[in-house]
């Protein structure tokens, strides 16, 4: 008999987070009985209450940005560092050292399991005012950020006016015109709409994001070996596939952002320095608060 199984997310059939979740469905479908949940803010809830629904197996498997499990992992804010790496390959292979093991420990004491580390974009920043060329730019621009403390703060430095929302909220402030800047990957820039309402995009490459996607502890225990095996495998592999959907991705949109007119530029290198010096001080803090994280940082 298959084992029933629930599966959520927060984007839309367009999303690669959606088109990774189907690919992870059709992997698994022969072995287990699936519900897929594939947008929980159309049911009015926000996103991160996908954490709680996983946490109370309300939901089974689940994907969310790493910033919104800072209340309950606080050390993951290490992924939110401003510049902590180079290109995609240093933080691919952070990713996969020690620090898997070590998150993945941290997390079962949540009553969740670490099934992989999804590519959520370099995040870049936006604005319907005017480029980002230096940081007198950003001063008094209301900018929209998640709720997570670290990122407020790191706007804040920069100059900005922090406004932090949730995925669904900053839906409708993008509809609502409702702030000037805000910060993501491009393709959330592109399947949230956010091109219509800001035409300039600086491509800051300010963090390399990630989505931890991850499954009740609980479920999981109570599986077969066999299906945990299954699982776990399956994980591995749509997380490859994710990946390189993401790497793909973001040269097609730089194109098809060029065909809607949207103004883009890469930040110039004395910006670029000057974005690292006002933004140093949370590395500091950081390793100041988790010295122990200092071992997991093996950039190229």
């Amino acid at each position: 008999m298959k084992q029933n199984i629930i599966i959520g997310g927060y984007q839309g059939s367009a999303s690669l987070h959606t088109k990774s979740i189907e690919y992870f469905i059709s992997e698994i479908s022969n072995n287990f009985v699936i519900d897929f949940k594939m947008d929980v803010t159309t049911d009015g809830d926000k996103a991160s209450s996908l954490i709680e629904k996983t946490q109370h197996e309300e939901i089974h498997v689940s994907y969310l940005l790493s910033s919104y499990f800072e209340k309950i992992l606080p050390e993951i804010k290490i992924l939110d560092l401003p510049y902590l790496f180079n290109n995609r390959n240093e933080a691919y292979n952070f990713l996969k050292s020690d620090f898997f093991s070590y998150i993945d420990g941290k997390l079962k004491d949540k009553n969740l399991k670490l099934l992989g580390f999804w590519d959520n974009g370099i995040r870049h920043i936006s604005s319907k005012i005017k480029l980002i060329k230096t940081l007198s730019d950003c001063k008094g621009q209301v900018i929209r950020t998640t709720p997570s403390p670290l990122h407020i703060e790191i706007f804040k430095n920069l100059g900005f006016v922090p406004k932090p929302l949730d995925v669904r909220d900053f839906k409708i402030a993008i509809e609502k015109n409702h702030i000037d800047a805000q910060e993501n990957p491009l393709t959330n820039y592109w399947n949230f709409g956010v091109y219509k309402k800001q035409e300039f995009v600086t491509l800051t490459s300010h963090i390399f994001g990630f989505c931890l996607f991850v499954i009740n502890n609980d479920y999981f225990d109570n599986l077969t070996n066999l299906n945990k095996k299954f699982l776990i495998k399956k994980s591995k592999e749509v997380t490859d596939y994710q990946r390189k959907l993401a790497i793909n991705e973001d040269d097609i949109l730089i194109k098809k952002l060029k065909l809607e007119n949207i103004k883009i530029q890469t930040i110039n290198k004395k910006s670029l320095k000057d974005f690292k010096s006002v933004t140093n001080v949370f590395h500091d803090s950081y390793f100041q608060t988790y010295p122990d994280m200092k071992q997991y940082i093996k950039t190229e």
